[in-house]
């Protein structure tokens, strides 16, 4: 009894060390984090909640690679999910600062052309 409690604790400790160390995944989730801030993505509150979330999963999952390595990798997934989302945000925000100027041009113009209007 005590050798089938012990192989099963020994199973269930090596479990997330089995797992390969995501050193690859943590690089490319760590870029499109720095492709998040250099989005602007810091500048747009939505998108800075999500650039926030994926620096703390990426921190978070620093802290367990080596020892829990699953969990490191699935925190990697997510915080490379939230940089693409925080990015996704930022280009939306000055995609539609972009449009509004273009609409005030063209309404200044129209205005300039036909000041009865």
């Amino acid at each position: 009894m005590r050798v089938v409690m012990m192989l099963a604790l020994a199973g269930a400790v090596g479990c997330g060390a089995s797992y390969p160390v995501p050193q690859d995944q943590y690089a490319a989730a760590e870029t499109q984090v720095g492709r998040a801030q250099q989005s602007g993505a810091s500048n747009v509150p939505d998108a800075r909640l999500h650039l926030d979330l994926a620096q703390e999963d990426l921190s978070k999952a620093k802290a367990l690679m080596g020892s829990e390595n699953d969990h490191a990798a699935t925190l990697i997934t997510r915080a490379s999910t939230e940089a693409v989302l925080a990015i996704d945000l930022a280009t939306q925000q000055s995609a539609q600062a972009q449009a509004q100027q273009a609409a005030d041009a063209v309404t200044k113009a129209k205005a300039t052309q036909n000041p009865a209007n």
